[in-house]
């Protein structure tokens, strides 16, 4: 029996348990998916590009200004990645909090990000 034989006798597609994103299901079926960051991930993703921007301006100030940058670009990274391990992104940014105490603005920028993560994490 061809396919096309199936699908006239109404054959039914049995599947399993089928979970994500743009699943069809069937013969010549078809899905778009465009992935859209929600506002407070693009907005906390733009805090850290700010961050990092201040980082490389305050090396001066900065005890370990490397790792400091190294951690902001990691967290900025991950935050980028389809599915975020969120818990990487907030180890990353307690680094970065850590860092820059002594300077608050960077301190209160990374609080911040900090807020908005727990907020995209909740």
């Amino acid at each position: 029996m061809t396919d096309r034989q199936d699908m006239q006798q109404g054959s039914p597609i049995t599947v399993g348990d089928i979970q994500g994103t743009g699943i069809v299901v069937g013969h010549g079926s078809s899905a778009s998916v465009t992935h859209q960051w929600p506002t407070a991930r693009a907005e906390a993703a733009e805090l850290i590009d700010q961050i990092i921007r201040q980082l490389e301006l305050q090396r001066d100030f900065l005890a370990d200004p490397v790792g400091v940058l190294e951690s902001a670009e990691a967290a900025r990274s991950e935050l980028a990645a389809p599915s975020p391990r969120w818990r990487v992104v907030r180890g990353l940014l307690r680094g970065v909090a850590a860092g820059v105490v002594g300077i608050s603005t960077l301190a209160d920028a990374v609080d911040k990000v900090q807020a908005l993560i727990a907020h995209l994490t909740t």
